[in-house]
């Protein structure tokens, strides 16, 4: 089993495969799909045969690179870099044919093996994830009139103790199952061992970190799928002496087959959830654990249920938290939580370009060159950004998306990337309060230029997504709506006027005053498009909308 491992956005994703080939590219047909202009329709192939795993360019335009060094067919080794373009995957060998889960037959209740419930630890750990209760904790069992039951308690808190301190800092959920693993090994005599998990949603155990004390990983590691399917239904731990003459395990067994003298396993377990498994062993000693070093493995396993749930969270806050700042640059903070949810809930994904039908609204202020050709720099700074505030606010309000700034121009979506069923409606409300507040910024500033705007709306199927390279993307809108629209503002709006296109009036008939500028020719269109000025809405005047014949709606 291989994996490439790849940035999209904000979070990382996983291509898993075993056989075959796998082409690499920006055509929705390849079988990894990577969103960025620098990378070839076709860009790269891999290939799985007798040989190992091999990657070949497919005369790709910025070409492919392995470790720093450009190839056209190379031979690809655990932990290789690849470089498509500026686009970065990284190669590994999946961990699932180094951990095997062996079918047994049912175990047994019979001598040789302890099998320890979870529930005569959760007293004594209920307070671990604070390492204040854990000291005092330590303290309280110095106490106890049982030294035997003292010098145990004493040794497991004092690890947990220093576990917490260690895992306190956030980190990469990699990085905590691998410390969890370095723990375990400092404080458990096990020659190997491994720890898997349950991914989110899934019933399976995935294998995560497999361990070797003297630094080897050529051997696997095969344990009774029997003791894990008991491990975590049941949320037990269980400790095999000796598991080559244990009753419960035959002659014929796997655990003798791959020579297993002494092993462990515990759940990870927080509350009454199970996330997965820890498993130690020694392949050639006997009577290698104690029941002490199962409690403390069992012990461990809690600490570290809740250290990686914390990692999870921690790693599920940050990539919020980058995707809502990224999607507040242009979206409304409503809009922004709703597509959120949705892709929480739903798995919905941002920037994926996808066919829209939405208006679009271009605003420009007439003659501003000019008039800041009077103005000094910071004067035109301040004024611009009061100005583009604004105008965003009254976007956001109606639920716009602000696909970006022209100089003084703002360009502005509704229903993108969300649907919007009454778009055009909604760009043209939004249009008119745009007017309305400009009136306003200009009673402000009497003593100042006074601003005008010219606004031009149209509506249709554009392609809506993430466009740009490797190192900056935006969101936007392509298609003939959109040229539409600006040109219906720079050549049919005059200015504090507001234009729309004949599938916007059509869209919003009987809803607004409308006034028809007749057929008016565009630049880059063959055909000439109607044109319509926006005058008011219609339920602010209070009257009955004109006839179809009139040129009203």
């Amino acid at each position: 089993m291989y994996r490439l491992i790849y940035q999209d956005g904000d979070l990382p994703q996983t291509h898993t495969f075993s056989t075959g080939e796998v082409v690499i590219g920006r055509s929705p047909e390849c079988q990894v799909v990577l969103k960025d202009f620098g990378i070839s329709r076709q860009h790269a192939r891999i290939v799985v045969d007798d040989d190992g795993v091999r990657i070949t360019d497919l005369k790709s335009k910025n070409g492919t690179t392995v470790n720093g060094v450009p190839v056209m067919e190379a031979q690809l080794k655990d932990g290789d870099r690849i470089l498509l373009g500026k686009f970065q995957l990284t190669f590994s060998k999946s961990l699932e044919g180094k951990v095997v889960l062996d079918e047994e037959r049912p175990l047994s209740e019979e001598a040789g093996t302890i099998i320890r419930s979870v529930g005569e630890l959760s007293k004594l750990l209920s307070p671990t994830t604070d390492a204040g209760a854990l000291s005092a904790a330590v303290a309280e069992a110095k106490k106890a009139p049982d030294a035997q039951e003292t010098a145990k308690l004493n040794r497991i808190l004092k690890v947990l103790l220093n576990f917490a301190k260690d895992l306190n800092e956030a980190r990469s959920v990699d990085d905590v199952l691998h410390r969890i693993m370095e723990i375990v090994f400092d404080h458990v005599p096990a020659d190997r061992g491994f720890l898997m998990l349950r991914e989110e949603g899934e019933a399976r155990l995935t294998p995560k970190v497999v361990k070797h004390r003297t630094g080897g990983d050529q051997d696997k590691i095969t344990i009774s799928k029997t003791i894990a399917d008991r491990v975590l239904k049941d949320r037990v731990s269980i400790l095999t002496s000796d598991a080559q003459v244990d009753p419960r395990f035959g002659a014929g067994d796997s655990i003798r087959f791959h020579g297993i003298r002494s092993a462990m396993c515990a759940p990870l377990w927080s509350q009454d959830q199970i996330i997965g498994i820890i498993h130690v062993d020694s392949p050639m000693l006997t009577n290698c654990f104690t029941l002490n070093d199962l409690d403390l493995l069992t012990a461990l396993g809690h600490n570290a249920a809740v250290a990686i749930e914390r990692a999870r969270l921690n790693q599920k806050i940050v990539a919020e938290e980058k995707k809502r700042e990224r999607l507040g640059r242009f979206l409304s903070p409503q809009v922004t939580n709703r597509i959120i949810n949705t892709s929480e809930s739903q798995g919905a994904e941002l920037g994926v370009p996808e066919a829209k039908e939405v208006s679009v609204l271009f605003a420009d202020i007439v003659g501003f060159t000019s008039m800041s050709e009077k103005m000094s720099p910071a004067a035109v700074s301040y004024l611009l950004n009061d100005y583009l505030s604004r105008m965003t606010e009254i976007i956001f309000k109606y639920d716009g998306t602000l696909d970006k700034y022209i100089g003084d121009a703002i360009m502005a979506v509704f229903g993108a990337p969300l649907d919007m069923p009454d778009h055009a409606a909604q760009a043209i409300r939004a249009s008119l309060e745009m007017r309305e507040r400009l009136e306003e910024f200009n009673a402000e500033r009497r003593e100042g230029p006074q601003l005008r705007i010219r606004i031009g709306i149209n509506s249709g199927k554009v392609v809506a997504g993430e466009i740009g390279s490797i190192n900056k993307k935006e969101y936007t809108v392509l298609g003939d709506t959109v040229n539409t629209a600006s040109r219906l503002e720079s050549s049919v709006a005059e200015p504090m006027m507001v234009v729309i296109g004949e599938n916007t009036f059509e869209a919003v008939r009987g809803q607004f005053e409308c006034r028809s500028l007749g057929e008016k020719g565009l630049k880059g269109k063959d055909k000439k498009v109607t044109a319509y000025e926006v005058v008011a809405a219609l339920a602010a005047l209070d009257v009955t909308p004109p006839g179809a014949a009139s040129g009203g709606a």
